[in-house]
C-alpha cells in the first residue's frame, strides 16, 4: 500500500493563516507593541507559506514518506517559531527579502526551504534584465530542484560579471536525490561564469556531491580560491577533488576542514598541491591526517614558494613529518601565519619547525605562530623563544595547553620583551605558577597593541594572582588580562615560586616605569 505524501487543503491553509494572524496580534498587543492588521495579515500568509514548504520538504525521506503526524509537528513548530520571530521583530521577518548591495547579493539570514516562487522573489535583483553583480552568497537558503532552476537562470543572467560565488550551506534538509539534482543545476550555471572564488562548504557532499558540483569548478581557467569545508570529503572525495580540479595554475587558496580524509585523502590533496605553484593559503584542518599524510602534504607544497598562511591544525601528524615541513618553511619568504595547534609535534618536532623559521630568508614577516597542544616542555621552549625573538612583526603567539611550566614560560617571556607589535599571547594550561605567569606579564610592558594575555587553567596561587593583576595594572594593560576562573593554585608554594619572575630583563625604560608604578626598585 502506497502512503500518500502529506498535504493540506487550501481551506485548511487559509484557516491556519487566520489563526496565526490572531495569535500574532494578541502576542504583540500584550507585549505593548501592537502591529497593524494589514501587516499582520500579510506576514501571517508569508509565515504559513514558509512553514508549509518546510513541512513538504520534511515529508519526504530518502526511503519514502515520513509519517503524517511527524510532518504535522514540523509544520506546527515552524509556524510557532516564525510567529514569535515576527512579534519579536515588530512585524518584520528576517530574510523576508533580499537586496543587492552594490555588486553583492547576500541571502544569508533565517533558514528557509525555497520554492520556485520564493526563489523568484529572493533572486529578483539578479533576475532582472541588465543586472550586474560580482558576488553572490546563497548560504542558509535550502534549494530543491525547482528553486535551483530559478537560481540557475539568475546566475546565468549575471554570468558576465560574476566572479565570487558562496554556495555554502544551500541543500540543508533535502533528500539526497533532490540535493544532488539542485547542485548539478546550480553548478552548471556557475560553470558559465568566470569565477575567481568558489565556496562549497557546509553541504553534505561526499564524493557524489563533489562530482555533482564539478561543472562549477573543473573547467574554470582563472579560479583563485575554492573551499570544501565540512562537506564529508572522505578518501574518495579527496580523490574526486584531485581528479576534477583540472586548471590549477592560478589557484592560490584551498581550504578543507572537518572532513574524514585520513592519510590516503591527504595524498590525493598533495597531488593537487603539486600542481599549484601559486598557492598562498592552504588549510586542511580536523581531517584525521597522520604522519604519512602530513609528509605527502609537505612534499606536495614543495611547488609553492609564496605561502602566506599554512593551517593544518587538529591532525595527529606527529614529529615524523617535521623535517619535511621544515624543508617547505625554509623557502617561504612571505609566510605570515603558521597554525600547527594539536598536531602532536612534541619538543623534537617543534624544534625542527622553529629552526626552519629562523633560517635565513624564512618568514621574515611572520605575524601568527600557533603551537598549542603540542606537548612542549621547558626543553622545547628555547626553540619557540628563538622564533619569537627573531620575528619583530609577530602579533599572535598561541602556546596554550602545553607543558612549559615556569621554566619554559620565563624563557619565552625573555624573548617577548623585545617585541613591540604583539597583540595576543595565550599560555593557558601550561602548569604555570606565579613565577612563569608574572614573567609573561612583565614581558608585556611597552606593548601598545596588546589586547589579550591569557593565563587561565594554570596553578597560580591567590597571592600570585594578586601580583599578576598588579603588574598588568602597572603597565597599563589591566583590561588585557584574560579570565582566570579556571585557575587552581596552591598558596603553600607562593614563596618559592616568586623568585623566577625576577629573572626577566625588561628594557630599561619599561623596567623603570614598572618599578615606579609598583614602588619598588628596577625589576
Amino acid at each position: 500500500m502506497t502512503v500518500e505524501e502529506w498535504q493540506l487543503s487550501e481551506a485548511q491553509r487559509a484557516e491556519t493563516v487566520g489563526r496565526v494572524a490572531n495569535n500574532v496580534s494578541a502576542l504583540a498587543f500584550f507585549r505593548g507593541k501592537p502591529i497593524a492588521d494589514d501587516v499582520v495579515g500579510a506576514a501571517a500568509a508569508a509565515i504559513e507559506k514558509k512553514a508549509y514548504t518546510v513541512a513538504r520538504v520534511e515529508a519526504r525521506t530518502t526511503t519514502g514518506v515520513r509519517p503524517h503526524h511527524e510532518t504535522l509537528k514540523a509544520y506546527a513548530r515552524k509556524l510557532s517559531a516564525l510567529a514569535l520571530e515576527l512579534v519579536e521583530n515588530g512585524g518584520t521577518l528576517e530574510g523576508a527579502g533580499a537586496k543587492a548591495q552594490g555588486e553583492e547579493l547576500d541571502l544569508t539570514g533565517s533558514r528557509e526551504f525555497l520554492t520556485r516562487e520564493s526563489a523568484e522573489e529572493l533572486l529578483a535583483p539578479i533576475l532582472s534584465p541588465g543586472a550586474k553583480i560580482s558576488k553572490i552568497r546563497f548560504s542558509t537558503k535550502s534549494f530543491g530542484v525547482e528553486a535551483a532552476e530559478v537560481a540557475a537562470r539568475a546566475i546565468e543572467n549575471v554570468a558576465a560579471t560574476l566572479v565570487d560565488a558562496d554556495m555554502s550551506d544551500i541543500i540543508a534538509g533535502r533528500p539526497e536525490h533532490e540535493a544532488l539534482g539542485a547542485l548539478r543545476i546550480i553548478s552548471a550555471a556557475l560553470g558559465k561564469a568566470r569565477l575567481l572564488h568558489l565556496n562549497l562548504s557546509d553541504n553534505a557532499l561526499g564524493e557524489k556531491g563533489i562530482r555533482a558540483c564539478a561543472a562549477a569548478f573543473s573547467e574554470q581557467e582563472a579560479l583563485e580560491s575554492i573551499a570544501f569545508q565540512n562537506v564529508g570529503c572522505s578518501v574518495h572525495g579527496c580523490a574526486a577533488v584531485d581528479e576534477l580540479m583540472r586548471n590549477t595554475a592560478s589557484l592560490r587558496r584551498l581550504h578543507l576542514y572537518n572532513n574524514m580524509s585520513g592519510d590516503e585523502g591527504a595524498a590525493s590533496i598533495a597531488r593537487l598541491l603539486s600542481r599549484c605553484p601559486a598557492m598562498e593559503d592552504f588549510k586542511m584542518v580536523s581531517s584525521r591526517v597522520g604522519a604519512e599524510g602530513g609528509i605527502a602534504l609537505a612534499q606536495g607544497l614543495a611547488a609553492a614558494t609564496n605561502l602566506v598562511r599554512l593551517d593544518i591544525h587538529d591532525n595527529p601528524i606527529t614529529a615524523d613529518f617535521a623535517s619535511d615541513l621544515a624543508a617547505v618553511l625554509r623557502r617561504q619568504a612571505k609566510l605570515k601565519a603558521l597554525v600547527l595547534n594539536d598536531t602532536s609535534l612534541g619538543d623534537e618536532g617543534v624544534a625542527a619547525v622553529c629552526q626552519a623559521l629562523v633560517a635565513d630568508g624564512a618568514a621574515p614577516q611572520l605575524e601568527e605562530l600557533e603551537l598549542a597542544l603540542n606537548e612542549i616542555t621547558p626543553e622545547g621552549a628555547a626553540a619557540v623563544a628563538a622564533v619569537v625573538a627573531a620575528k619583530p612583526s609577530l602579533r599572535r603567539l598561541n602556546i596554550r595547553e602545553n607543558e612549559l611550566e615556569d621554566e619554559g614560560a620565563v624563557v619565552v617571556a625573555r624573548a617577548l620583551v623585545g617585541l613591540r607589535s604583539i597583540e595576543h599571547v595565550d599560555a593557558c594550561g601550561n602548569q604555570l605558577k606565579r613565577g612563569g605567569a608574572c614573567a609573561l606579564a612583565k614581558a608585556c610592558a611597552r606593548k601598545p597593541a596588546l589586547a589579550l594575555l591569557a593565563l587561565d587553567e594554570n596553578e597560580i596561587s591567590d597571592a600570585g594572582l594578586d601580583a599578576l593583576r598588579e603588574i598588568m595594572a602597572a603597565i597599563g594593560k589591566a583590561d588585557a588580562l584574560g579570565p582566570l576562573d579556571e585557575n587552581m593554585g596552591d598558596d603553600e608554594d607562593d614563596e618559592e615560586e616568586g623568585a623566577l619572575e625576577d629573572g626577566i630583563e625588561l628594557d630599561m625604560g619599561a623596567a623603570d616605569d614598572l618599578a615606579a608604578a609598583l614602588g619598588a626598585t628596577r625589576i
